[in-house]
């Protein structure tokens, strides 16, 4: 039998982000037009602000690779390789949490609950896990079964 691999790749795509970060563009745009201001200084500004924003988000991007390894993990720009090996990992499962409640929010995240670090994009599923060494990582994940799958072929967890 031929061991499976599993690979996802994430991105800051969701629709209510996009809203927001282009409505208040759109706002200051408005606002500074309604002031009839003749500097544009201070709308160039704040339309840089927005691109340098704009264009994070948009290099964001979460890398996670399962195989006989262990968990292969990238979170650019933050983490540019990561790996959990199986002999350094505890106890792994897939798991629902609450990104916020648990970790304040998305993105790369450090829990004040004692749940450590967590590196997710959207969703509130994830791949929870704990290193021999104590560590707890969350690894959001969008393909939560499949993820476990084949977990469960390299890793026997108690937990």
């Amino acid at each position: 039998m031929s061991k499976l691999i599993f690979e996802e790749e994430q991105r800051f795509n969701q629709w209510w982000l996009w809203l927001l970060i282009l409505g208040g563009l759109g706002i200051t745009i408005y606002l500074f037009i309604s002031k009839s201001e003749s500097n544009l200084i201070p709308l160039l500004f704040e339309i840089g602000i927005f691109g340098i924003i704009i264009l994070f988000i948009l290099l964001l991007k979460l890398k996670t690779r399962i195989d006989e390894e262990g968990i292969h993990l990238s979170f650019f720009p933050f983490i540019s390789k990561a790996l959990y090996s199986w002999e350094d990992i505890y106890s792994i499962k897939t798991t629902k949490y609450s990104p916020i409640g648990d970790y304040g929010g998305w993105g790369y995240r450090i829990s004040f609950k004692g749940k450590g670090k967590a590196f997710n994009i959207k969703g509130n599923k994830g791949i929870f896990l704990v290193t021999t060494d104590g560590k707890k990582r969350m690894i959001g994940t969008q393909k939560m079964e499949e993820a476990q799958k084949i977990i469960n072929q390299y890793h026997k967890s108690e937990s």
